[in-house]
Formats: structure tokens, C-alpha cells, sequence
């Protein structure tokens, strides 16, 4: 199996990851081994989407990565042991360019001290901003904003998306969509950035400008173990 090693500090696996039996390249890798945190992965799934990734955990902030047991994680990917989940990417167009979201996509207002208005389809609100976020980011920005993750609010086995009101004037209970559903945003007031998972690109939303949210047909490929940790209760290898 040829690997990809991918984050700042992974060279740190490089003799582990050959004594395995893994072989490393720089190209065309038949999985990327993304060591690091949370932002390590979602830049790894950036730079080289579609491809399979191994989140391997190199930060106590990462809560996608296995905790413990690199090697067992590592054996067991070898052994064709581990669980390859897939999770699909939101999408929108701006500008007539396509751009794909992981976790989530955030538009928030420019300038601190003053809020948006826009229409979630249709309906008026006011406030900072929206997150929204797959049920894979749901976990991040998304829980913030709404004490709540995707588990707690849809059916097991849903994907689905959602979105987070951001600091609005009246208290918003966040809005859950099927797969198939879309939801168009509308600045009719102010100005605003777009952002998208941890991409240093943010762009800038003028008045009158139209956003559709929708799931893709693009999916992230992620390993994951189905053993758990008895020390910190987290899913580990």
C-alpha cells in the first residue's frame, strides 16, 4: 500500500510508518496519512480531495483522530481492519467557481459592529452571520453556535446539513436539511465574508448577492476505528 505522509510534524512516523510494511510517495498515494490536528485533515482532504486519509493525531485539539495506538491504527489500515466512512462535501458558486466544503461554510458580517440582513430561503433574519456545516463539521463551529451536533438532532444514518444562526437578534434554533434539499442565502444588507473549512481564502459578499448551499456528490474518504479508548472515552485505533 503506498502512503502519503501529509501534515508539519510527519516525518515524525516516517520509521514507523515503513517498518509497518507501508510504502511512502509523493504522488499517487493510495491513502494520505494526515498527522496533525483537526485542520491538518481538512487540509489534507483539500489538497488531495477523494483520496482516502488516515487522521492520525499530533495535537490534544484533534477530536477526529484516534488517541492512542499508532501502530495498531497503522496495522490494522494494512490489514484492511479499519472502517472507511464517506462523508459528502457541501458545495457553492461564487463568482461562477465551485468551492467545496468538508466541515462547513461560514458567512459572517465584515465589520464587527455592524449586522447583516439577509433571506435563508426567503425568510428575513438579522444577525452576524450563518454556519453551515455537514454532519462531519457539526462537531466544530456549528456546536458552538448551537450546543448541539448532528447526532442529537437527526436520525442515525442521516447525513443531511445544517445551519446555525449566528448571533441573530432573536434566538434561532438551528435548521436541519435532508441530502437532496438546498438552502439559498441572500445578502440584502451590509457586507459579508465567505470562509470555508480552515482555507486561508475568504471572500467578500456585496449586497444583493445569492448563495445556494446543497450537498455534493464529492465525498471525503476517512478512516476511522471502531475500538474505544477506556481512558478518555474517544473512538481510537
Amino acid at each position: 500500500m503506498k502512503v502519503l505522509l501529509f501534515g508539519q510534524n510527519a516525518q515524525n512516523i516516517k520509521d514507523l510508518v515503513e517498518r509497518i510494511g507501508l510504502k511512502i510517495v509523493d504522488q499517487n498515494p493510495d491513502v494520505v496519512i494526515s498527522y496533525g490536528g483537526d485542520g491538518t485533515l481538512l487540509s489534507s482532504e483539500r489538497t488531495y480531495p477523494g483520496i482516502p486519509k488516515l487522521p492520525i493525531r499530533d495535537s490534544q485539539f484533534c477530536h477526529k483522530c484516534p488517541h492512542h495506538g499508532d501502530e495498531k491504527v497503522l496495522e490494522e489500515m494494512l490489514a484492511g481492519e479499519l472502517k472507511l466512512n464517506e462523508y459528502k462535501k457541501l458545495h457553492t458558486n461564487l463568482a461562477g467557481k465551485d468551492f467545496y466544503a468538508l466541515n462547513d461554510f461560514v458567512i459572517r458580517n465584515q465589520h464587527p459592529i455592524h449586522t447583516i440582513r439577509f433571506k435563508i430561503n426567503g425568510k428575513f433574519f438579522i444577525g452576524d452571520g450563518i454556519v453551515v456545516a455537514t454532519s462531519f463539521g457539526s462537531t466544530g463551529y456549528f456546536k458552538s453556535v448551537t450546543g448541539q451536533t448532528f447526532d442529537q438532532a437527526l436520525p442515525a444514518g442521516r447525513q443531511g446539513f445544517g445551519l446555525a444562526f449566528n448571533n441573530t437578534t432573536e434566538k434561532i434554533n438551528p435548521l436541519f436539511l435532508r441530502d437532496d434539499d438546498s438552502a439559498n442565502f441572500k445578502l440584502n444588507r451590509g457586507r459579508a465574508t465567505l470562509s470555508f473549512d480552515n482555507s486561508p481564502d475568504i471572500f467578500t459578499i456585496d449586497e444583493g448577492l445569492e448563495l445556494i448551499f446543497n450537498l455534493s456528490n464529492q465525498v471525503a474518504k476517512i478512516y476511522e476505528s471502531s475500538l474505544r479508548c477506556p481512558d478518555c472515552q474517544v473512538i481510537r485505533g
